[in-house]
């Protein structure tokens, strides 16, 4: 098994996907205040001990996500 492969023996390189950074960020977003909602209001029957971080990760991924759509360039 040879891990490099020459230059002839190569296949071409796959087409771009149709689609912007912008809308892989908004869809994280979504996501991301979907959960949000979801441990807000089912906090109380969340049966695991360490249940404190669940919000805060949900907020901090959406605020990194807010700062993200700022960052990233359509094209």
């Amino acid at each position: 098994m040879r891990w490099i492969a020459k230059d002839s023996e190569r296949k071409p390189d796959p087409e771009p996907i149709k689609g912007t950074a912008r809308k892989a960020v908004i869809a994280g977003m979504i996501a991301f205040a979907i959960s949000l909602v979801v441990v807000i209001v089912c906090y109380d029957s969340i049966q695991s001990p360490n249940k404190v971080w669940f919000p805060y990760t949900a907020a901090v991924g959406l605020l990194l996500g807010v700062f993200a759509l700022f960052r990233v360039k359509d094209r």
